[in-house]
């Protein structure tokens, strides 16, 4: 069958070593896609491209003659992956992470034309790698916060060790991965080996993030994470500190909270007096509940009136997935949810907040991290947070992968499974592999509409 032909893959067989004779097979599949094609017979106005190193600019290239040229609104383009599967969690993608830059880049700008679809040569669907890898190093936490049940004062025995998390963060480098979030279980500045993880994840090329208590934050810590490319978010429930520390369990807690903000700032203007390399983001991550429904408004001023770039807002989440067969099974803490769920008498307290966060938004901008459309889907949570009320479908099967102080490889915190030891398997491997994809689908009918920092999209499925 001719390469280009309707039903043949281009390039299935490996990119020809002449450029002419490539080119040549680009130029031919360009200009047959150019023009209407939408009422073309089955097959036509359709090419399955296999993707290798060797034609990958062509692939760009033609992406983008289809775009200027304007046939791209209406031809198909199949992009296909050389993989084999070695087992059932485990699938092996030659090249994969040099690709995956480009891959990326076309998919974002898909809504420009061509229709692009990514696949793999096993038959399955290609998932491009998540966005973040979240990493957690261990599990230490000296609050005792109401809606977490974290209360490890001493370091597991198994958590992995220093040399398994550097291989993991080289690993999400290698694959593609822009962003390490080294935030987990615990407080993540409770690790010694921290400040090392930071800096060799910015060396790599990535963004890393971390979410602190703000305990840890001394002015020496503030200054050697105003010198890295970082955005810290600091937990802070109250913007008074006593309503902070009655909801993290431990007085003073509010105080250093909110003097850890102070001292980033602080470390942050003393490295730009400095014109150090720093690029360091300074936030405040909250949740909503019944202690503190009176006070998010104002934290969100307090937090923009110190320095800080953001405040990112969430409901707080009592649901856990418990696996019956093939189904998840929603089952949420009711106990806890009597005493930490706004109560009836706030209905209209939490209704005069929502409207505050709206007008804060228009005011603040992308300050207040939630949109209009987040802030009314958080306003029908506390309703009904059914997901057929909140007509939401979960993303996180694509958008999301942790690995445990543990090593285990978790596909959602709220689900009660993991696939595999990253120590042993890594990471890259299992993403899209066969076992992964059985979990995809599972996820995809999840009853829990979390509203957590994972990602979901409207409309259920």
């Amino acid at each position: 069958m001719a390469e280009g032909a309707p039903g043949s893959i281009l390039f299935e067989r490996g990119t020809p070593d002449s450029p002419g004779e490539a080119l040549a097979v680009y130029r031919r599949i360009v200009d047959s896609l150019r023009g209407p094609v939408a009422s073309a017979p089955a097959g036509e106005g359709r090419v399955r491209w296999r993707v290798d190193p060797a034609n990958l600019g062509l692939l760009s290239r033609a992406v983008g003659e289809l775009r200027e040229r304007g046939g791209g609104g209406t031809a198909k383009l199949e992009v296909q992956l050389l993989a084999e599967d070695l087992a059932d969690d485990d699938t092996r993608i030659p090249n994969e992470g040099f690709m995956v830059p480009t891959l990326r880049r076309l998919r974002e700008r898909e809504g420009e034309g061509p229709e692009l679809s990514l696949s793999l040569s096993v038959g399955r669907p290609y998932r491009l790698p998540p966005p973040a890898l979240d990493l957690s190093t261990n599990d230490l936490c000296g609050l005792r916060c109401n809606m977490c049940g974290n209360r490890a004062s001493r370091r597991d025995p198994m958590s992995m060790s220093p040399d398994d998390i550097r291989t993991l963060i080289r690993e999400a480098a290698e694959w593609g991965i822009p962003r390490v979030s080294l935030t987990g279980a615990g407080e993540p500045l409770r690790d010694p080996g921290m400040q090392g993880y930071i800096a060799l994840v910015n060396e790599l090329g990535m963004l890393a993030t971390i979410t602190s208590n703000g305990f840890p934050i001394s002015e020496r810590v503030a200054d050697e994470l105003a010198a890295r490319e970082l955005s810290v978010s600091i937990s802070i429930h109250g913007v008074t500190e006593a309503t902070h520390d009655a909801i993290v369990g431990i007085p003073t807690a509010g105080e250093h909270a909110w003097r850890a903000i102070r001292r980033l700032v602080a470390a942050r203007r003393r490295a730009r007096a400095t014109a150090g390399p720093g690029k360091l983001s300074i936030n405040v991550s909250t949740v909503i509940q019944r202690a503190n429904v009176h006070e998010i408004a104002a934290l969100v001023r307090r937090a923009r009136d110190l320095g800080a770039d953001g405040v990112n807002i969430q409901p707080i989440n009592l649901q856990h997935g418990h696996v019956r067969g093939e189904a998840i099974v929603r089952r949420d803490d009711v106990l806890l949810g009597a005493s930490l769920l706004p109560s009836p008498e706030q209905r209209e307290r939490l209704g005069r907040l929502f409207e505050e966060l709206i007008s804060l938004r228009r005011e603040l901008g992308k300050f207040l991290h939630a949109s209009e459309d987040r802030i009314e889907l958080m306003r029908r949570y506390f309703v009904d947070s059914s997901r057929e009320a909140m007509g939401l479908s979960c993303q996180v099967g694509e958008r999301f992968l942790a690995v445990d102080h543990r090593g285990k490889i978790k596909p959602c915190y709220r689900l009660p499974w993991s696939v595999g030891d990253a120590r042993i398997s890594g990471i890259q491997r299992v993403w899209n592999s066969a076992a992964y994809g059985r979990i995809r689908r599972q996820i995809d009918s999840c009853p829990l509409t979390c509203l957590n920092n994972c990602f979901f999209r409207k409309g259920t499925s």
